[in-house]
């Protein structure tokens, strides 16, 4: 089956807000066996949102619009797809009884201009908003699939979810199945030459993105049903680690930071930062994840050249211009003592747009793993470089930790 998602909303043409719908809706529709071969976004003019109405239902099987659902006269995207479709709007009395008690349950006025959320071009049906008032539409018949959702993210998710997505799926008779492999420690070449025979494959596929300073590996593969595409990609991800061995830290949604702390709760170590050029960051994102207290002994944020003899107990005169291996790593082994921690991390270096050499960073660990020192030269803005050298850090610790084989 063959999609196209239509974003409608001036505001998203003009950048006042992200398009998070078509990503959203695109993932999802591929998994429901739905090609997505054209995304296309306009604004609130009807003579536009006509033109990409008429050529979407010209090319493809399924039409999804998100926005333009709401009570007010520049939602039009009911409208033009009745004139398009070559029907009258016609009233849905079931849904306008179910807006008007939703306004009187919330002691609001039901005004006139409300009912314009319960008319539907005539033949189609309107599909329940858990999340808000303006209900979506679907049409479907002669094996094209048109269906108009809100705008706002978390009712258009709703409403795709209860009813879209399992009509969709049934409807196309496959199934995508993905399975995220997150990989740090080494470039996207380096994976390559160690999967080029795996990522030539049709089906499964492996494919892989670039992220901040981590590689997320994505292995998809279609089949009549979860179970099938389950028994393609399964053993390709158990080849995957195989070869990638450590620098899989981690699948689906999860983050380095979480599978730090599951290695270090697992070991029975506690954990100590010293942080400079981060300002926090590394145990910001450790602190994330619940219950870490049991391995996170806390952190110190030495961040000017003073703080690093004056709280760590650090020979000034090793402190130079503060960016050094030696004192990245003198940080590391006074963290661990001062908290009384069994492994310290610290981060120093120039996050710009001043300094020796804009970038250049080390991260250190020091203590019951044994003492490692990384130099990094981080790009990007200030903010991007700290979070480079954040993920840095985390990655040099994620090295050290024991793990399961």
């Amino acid at each position: 089956m063959r999609g196209e998602i239509l974003s409608v909303g001036t505001e998203l043409l003009l950048g006042q807000i992200t398009n998070t719908n078509a990503r959203y809706l695109s993932e999802r529709l591929a998994e429901a066996g739905v090609f997505v071969y054209h995304q296309v976004t306009v604004g609130d003019n009807p003579e536009r949102l006509r033109a990409a109405y008429t050529a979407a239902l010209q090319r493809a099987d399924v039409v999804i619009a998100t926005g333009g659902l709401g009570p007010t006269y520049d939602d039009l995207t009911k409208e033009v797809l009745a004139d398009v479709l070559g029907v009258p709007l016609v009233q849905d009395e079931a849904a306008l009884t179910t807006l008007r008690a939703w306004f009187a349950a919330k002691g609001a006025t039901f005004g006139a201009i409300q009912e314009k959320q319960t008319m539907k071009p005539q033949g189609a049906e309107l599909l329940p908003n858990p999340r808000g008032t303006a209900p979506g539409v679907l049409w479907n018949r002669d094996g094209l699939v048109v269906a108009l959702l809100p705008g706002p993210p978390h009712e258009m998710r709703a409403i795709f979810e209860a009813s879209l997505f399992p009509l969709l799926r049934a409807a196309s008779g496959e199934h995508l199945l993905s399975r995220r492999l997150r990989v740090v420690g080494i470039g996207e070449a380096a994976i390559q030459e160690r999967l080029s025979d795996l990522m030539a494959g049709e089906n499964p596929t492996v494919a892989p993105y670039a992220k901040l300073a981590e590689v997320e590996l994505r292995i998809s593969a279609r089949a009549s049903s979860d179970a099938d595409a389950e028994a393609l990609v399964g053993p390709i991800a158990l080849e995957v680690r195989r070869r990638l061995g450590y620098h899989v830290y981690g699948e689906g949604d999860q983050m380095l930071h979480d599978a730090c702390g599951e290695a270090l709760r697992k070991a029975k170590l506690t954990l100590a930062t010293a942080e400079s050029v981060t300002g926090g960051l590394v145990a910001e994102r450790l602190t994330r994840v619940p219950g870490a207290s049991v391995y996170l002994r806390g952190a110190l944020v030495v961040y000017s050249l003073e703080e690093k003899p004056r709280q760590l107990g650090i020979d000034p005169q090793r402190v130079g211009d503060g960016v050094s291996a030696q004192l990245a790593l003198d940080m590391a082994r006074a963290v661990t003592g001062k908290l009384s921690a069994d492994v310290g991390i610290a981060t120093c270096g120039f996050a710009g747009p001043e300094g020796r050499e804009v970038g250049l960073a080390y991260v250190a660990v020091a203590g019951a793993l044994g003492e490692k020192v990384r130099e990094l030269h981080a790009h990007g803005d200030r903010q991007e470089i700290r979070e480079r050298i954040a993920q840095a850090a985390l990655t040099l610790l994620w090295e050290q930790l024991p793990r399961e084989e």
